[in-house]
């Protein structure tokens, strides 16, 4: 039986910036690594954010419900990028409703493996956050309040914080590249791996 595993995020997960992201995001690489015995889906939606109030909120999105319609045995969460917006950043609504969207994958019929990824850095570009992104809240709150929330909920914690330490895998300090997605899902690969040493679910 094929494994149903589910890519939840904003635009770095849909490949935003990727010359041909059904081939280079890094959902798409991850399908390749894991071969046949996996079907995996990309529900990353630009602009999202994990704040139900935020500019563009995730839970709004018709990705969102279908994800939760096609009841995967594996989540991948990686949102929070763009909540760093000084319109959307909040510490304390950001936990909250981050582990509401947590909480609905986890109390879905298929019981799934779910796993909580604190994204890439945000880089400025010449000393600019070029997207409305910054990265104080990013590494002051997003980033702690994902490993906690994965500790208190007992899940999996992927951080990509030192998957790349400069901009030149990412366009415009956000975005990654063709080699920025390959180090993303090589890395996210090899964390579940070593998280079940039987395979990856």
């Amino acid at each position: 039986q094929m494994i149903k595993l589910a890519c939840i995020g904003d635009s770095i997960t849909s490949g935003f910036t990727l010359l041909n992201p059904r081939r280079d995001s890094y959902p798409s690489l991850l399908q390749k690594m894991l071969g046949e015995d996996y079907e995996v889906r990309n529900f990353g939606v630009l602009n999202a954010a994990a704040r139900f109030d935020a500019d563009t909120p995730y839970v709004t999105k018709k990705a969102y419900r279908k994800s939760l319609e096609w009841n995967p045995d594996i989540v991948l969460i990686m949102l929070g990028s763009n909540d760093t917006k000084r319109r959307n950043w909040d510490p304390e609504i950001f936990r909250r409703d981050y582990s509401k969207i947590v909480a609905s994958y986890i109390g879905l019929p298929s019981c799934p493996s779910v796993c909580l990824i604190a994204p890439i850095r945000i880089f400025r570009i010449w000393g600019i956050p070029l997207m409305g992104l910054y990265p104080e809240p990013m590494e002051e709150g997003v980033r702690p309040a994902i490993q906690e929330v994965a500790k208190k909920m007992n899940l999996q914690y992927i951080d990509l914080k030192n998957t790349f330490n400069d901009s030149s895998y990412c366009i415009d300090g956000v975005h990654p590249q063709r080699t920025g997605t390959r180090m993303i899902a090589e890395y996210i690969f090899k964390e579940r791996q070593r998280y079940d040493h039987t395979g990856i679910h």
